[in-house]
């Protein structure tokens, strides 16, 4: 009807063909916006809920922490190549997460192993 357009068709992707930049998420989004420099929020693992997670880039289920920690230590060199100034960092191991871009590659305050990106969205 006129003056309004069609509205676009939507295509559904098969979730084997989603790929992911991080291997932890949080429990909704937004969950950033409450967070002082100092303040720690737990995340949880991507994996658990994928079939076949070693297809999208994340470590398989049950995957050691030194597994887990390279293959987010992959996807976070792909993510720090792109300008993306809301990120914040996290730690794959120890499943916490903090929203000072700042502190990437600095040790993680339980582990001591180098902080990664994180996203909040």
């Amino acid at each position: 009807m006129w003056p309004f357009k069609r509205k676009p068709d939507v295509q559904m992707v098969p979730p084997q063909q989603i790929s992911f930049s991080q291997v932890d998420v949080t429990e909704r989004f937004g969950d950033n916006q409450s967070l002082g420099a100092d303040d720690w929020i737990n995340t949880a693992p991507l994996n658990a809920g994928i079939p076949n997670p070693e297809a999208q880039g994340l470590p398989r289920v049950g995957a050691s922490d030194n597994e887990t920690y390279a293959a987010a230590e992959r996807l976070s060199k792909f993510r720090e190549s792109i300008p993306l100034p809301d990120d914040g960092v996290y730690c794959p191991v120890c499943h916490i997460a903090n929203v000072t871009l700042g502190r990437l590659r600095t040790p993680c305050p339980r582990c001591n192993r180098p902080l990664l990106k994180f996203g909040w969205d």
